[in-house]
């Protein structure tokens, strides 16, 4: 049985003109009875798109980061730039959004309308426009890896 935090799911949003972004009910609750409210928005570090994540997930990302031995390894340097450099703390207001930086909305192109997607242990936050182009990018991973299924070690023996 799970025994953990589980984010999933896509729900369209919207951003007003301030930036703020309304948390879905259906997560409004989670984050406010878990987390008081407070949240964790930084970029990401594969895609075009925001990751937010509930600040006790936060603390374990933080947690792994810190032990990457950024003293002799210049990638683990990067990831930490990256990742801490653009993280903002945020707290659910009383009509339950959080105000995104101007900044984090710049980098991921995020106007009125966008989709924040449950990832497991956080949300990832797209713009309308990249998150169409990353579903169709999805879609043509997808049918590659269809082709033979065998060649993706990653993929035998998972139960969907």
């Amino acid at each position: 049985m799970f025994d953990g935090l589980l984010l999933s799911g896509t729900s369209e949003v919207s951003l007003d003109t301030k930036g703020r972004l309304l948390i879905p009910a259906r997560y409004r609750d989670n984050l406010m009875d878990q987390n008081e409210g407070a949240c964790v928005v930084t970029r990401s570090l594969f895609e075009n798109c925001l990751w937010l994540y509930p600040v006790d997930e936060w603390d374990s990302v933080v947690a792994t980061l810190g032990a990457l031995p950024t003293l002799t390894d210049p990638l683990c340097r990067t990831i930490q730039r990256v990742i801490l450099g653009s993280a903002v703390f945020c707290q659910l207001d009383v009509q339950g959004r959080i105000l995104l930086p101007q900044e984090l909305r710049e980098l991921a192109g995020l106007k009125k309308c966008a989709y924040l997607i449950g990832f497991n242990n956080k949300f990832e936050l797209w713009s309308e426009d990249s998150y169409k182009a990353q579903r169709d990018v999805d879609n043509k991973v997808l049918q590659e890896a269809l082709k033979d299924l065998s060649s993706h070690s990653v993929l035998q023996g998972l139960k969907l």
